[in-house]
């Protein structure tokens, strides 16, 4: 592989026919998604109490990481203009209709079943607008749109529960999701300027085992991602076990997403060497073992600086097992290749929550959060190892 240095790789990308569409795209079906789980917290309280929240939240998480394999390869059988235009409008009515649960009262098991409908419905875009990136751009750009994929992704979650809370403050929980409903509903507009209009034509003869071939790269997503929620949802206690104000966490988490965008675009400026299962190996491992130093290191100063370095490898790590999928798979298996990883980093995240919440009481801080370490990177040496054996087949 050449080396290309940033300025041409990623204005090639920039510069490619139908980008503006495929961003304004990317921008109503992530923005809602990045801000949606915060929102819902906000809705379960004012429905009965913060844990109806929680409920809520993960409620909308979880149908996301259950559906997305089967939506994602509806966008490998159907143009992707229709298939955003049916799934975003389904959203945004579900969200609106959420929106309004908080000017009445409403049970709690409707909100539950809408939440879930919410996350679900739209769950296969984001491995559909991929593959229309992959599809739109040249290949030998592949590398840099990735990246620049990665990175506008990280820098929504990072941006989404900000406007949320702002929004919140000011107008009340109602009005932020009805935002995000307007967000999703702007999206329908928005996919008129996709240029992917045309269905992947499917060979009836060829059948490919999407999930037999992806499924060690699926666990090396879930790996990173399992790092990224036990920093999101351990740092607080852990700043408090050495002495420091938990609030402390925000400030740190922030500047661990800025680290993650800046890594994102340092990784797609030029190829790497090794391809693209070493390289995400490395990174993922890359990241296990700066977070369990943090983990460690007796004050919150050096704590949060190596997080803020752990930042920097994660979104490398994901753009790697990206496209490493798209190397395994056919073009007519892009979607739901990529639906695939966006769910196993789901359930990732939420695996840390789960190994915190039963380990943190009886265990502390430091051993919970390095049990959520030694389950990423024994999860990126098996996927590893299973991956070479996938490819020699």
């Amino acid at each position: 592989m050449s080396t290309t240095s940033a300025p041409p790789a990623y204005r090639t990308v920039v510069r490619t026919p139908g980008m503006g569409g495929w961003t304004l795209g990317v921008l109503c079906q992530r923005l809602p998604i990045a801000m949606a789980p915060l929102a819902l917290v906000y809705v379960g309280h004012v429905a009965g109490s913060y844990a109806v929240g929680a409920l809520l939240a993960a409620v909308f998480a979880a149908a996301e990481a259950v559906a997305a394999g089967p939506m994602g390869r509806r966008f490998d059988r159907r143009p992707a203009r229709s298939e955003i235009r049916l799934v975003l409008c389904v959203q945004a009515v579900l969200l609106l209709a959420l929106a309004g649960s908080t000017l009445a009262a409403t049970p709690v098991w409707l909100l539950v079943l809408l939440s879930a409908a919410a996350g679900a419905v739209a769950s296969g875009a984001h491995g559909g607008l991929r593959a229309v990136l992959v599809r739109t751009v040249e290949p030998a750009a592949h590398h840099a749109a990735l990246s620049l994929e990665s990175t506008l992704t990280t820098l929504l979650w990072a941006v989404g529960p900000a406007i949320v809370g702002l929004v919140t403050l000011v107008a009340g929980a109602g009005w932020a999701v009805a935002l995000i409903a307007a967000i999703a509903a702007a999206g329908v507009l928005a996919a008129g300027l996709l240029l992917d209009a045309a269905p992947v034509h499917r060979d009836p003869t060829v059948t490919v085992r999407i999930w037999g071939r992806t499924w060690p790269a699926l666990l090396q997503e879930g790996a990173v991602m399992v790092c990224v929620g036990a920093a999101y949802t351990g740092l607080p206690s852990l700043l408090e076990a050495v002495g420091s104000d938990a609030t402390t966490a925000g400030p740190v988490l922030a500047v661990f997403a800025v680290a993650g965008l800046v890594g994102g675009l340092a990784y797609g400026s030029r190829t790497w060497p090794g391809s693209y299962r070493t390289q995400s190996t490395v990174l993922v491992l890359a990241v296990a073992a700066v977070l369990a130093l943090a983990v460690v290191m007796p004050t919150a100063g050096v704590i949060g600086t190596l997080v803020v370095l752990a930042g920097f490898a994660g979104t490398p790590a994901l753009t790697a097992r990206a496209a490493g999928v798209q190397e395994l798979l056919p073009e007519p298996s892009w979607a739901a290749g990529f639906s695939g990883l966006y769910a196993a980093g789901g359930v990732g995240f939420g695996a840390a929550g789960i190994v915190l919440a039963g380990l943190l009481e009886p265990l502390g801080a430091r051993a919970a959060l390095l049990a959520c370490v030694a389950v990423a990177a024994i999860a990126a040496v098996v996927g590893s190892v299973a991956e070479r054996r996938v490819v020699r087949q």
